[in-house]
């Protein structure tokens, strides 16, 4: 049985996710089927190569990777549409343990709730200047989402397992940040060097980088196993 009050935040996550949904999908975009079917391809690619965080119930991918170059390349709907896709995939694909529904429900509306948030706040601080389409709305747009996708997912364990925030943050911390920050990086290269029309050619440049770079965090993380649960 869960916690009541890890009922409620679970409850209040899963209803975020919904409202966001609906909301992109009131202004679904007709034009740039390509990019977006590209990005979807890649998201969903790499969101099969999971990772787990040492003590922590827990996967990491690099599909964010990804979605921050949709968040610069793509319309808002398209970008929740991704991530949504990208969160069921990490959820369901090669679980040792079958998921219950209330994981992954809750996993899809983290990483929607986390990639629309970082989508729109970095559009709008960023509105006007021409920073908006360079790779600065990228990095600001990773430093949005690291932190609130964390938060969300230390939150949860936390109110689920009785352990000390301070103890799943450092954890997750370890192993995270210089996963997400290279991501980030990467990322930012592929909005510097190419336009919003064409930084999917650089996408699909990243693929050798992503499957390395998984490959090298799995073997430190000491991992052979994908786990059942995913944030």
């Amino acid at each position: 049985m869960l916690p009541g009050n890890a009922k409620l935040y679970i409850t209040i996550v899963i209803a975020s996710g919904l409202a966001v949904l609906m909301l992109a999908a009131k202004s679904w975009p007709s034009a740039s089927f390509k990019q977006f079917a590209i990005y979807l391809g890649l998201t969903a690619l790499a969101s099969t190569l999971k990772i787990k965080i040492p003590g922590v119930e827990s996967t990491i991918t690099p599909n964010f990777i990804f979605l921050l170059l949709a968040i610069y390349a793509c319309q808002f709907s398209e970008v929740v549409a991704i991530s949504l896709v990208s969160a069921l995939i990490q959820s369901l694909w090669r679980s040792s343990k079958r998921p219950r529904l209330v994981q992954v429900t809750f996993s899809a509306a983290v990483l929607v709730v986390s990639t629309a948030a970082a989508s729109q706040i970095s559009h709008w601080l960023l509105a006007g200047n021409a920073w908006e389409v360079s790779s600065a709305s990228v990095i600001l747009a990773g430093c949005i989402y690291f932190p609130l996708n964390s938060a969300l997912v230390v939150l949860v364990i936390g109110l689920v397992s009785g352990q000390s925030f301070r103890q799943i943050l450092g954890n997750c911390d370890t192993w995270a940040f210089p996963y997400f920050m290279g991501g980030i990086a990467f990322a930012a290269l592929v909005a510097t060097g190419f336009n919003q029309s064409s930084s999917w050619k650089g996408a699909l440049i990243l693929i050798p980088v992503v499957i390395l770079a998984h490959f090298y965090f799995r073997n430190r993380s000491g991992q052979k196993l994908v786990p059942h649960a995913s944030a």
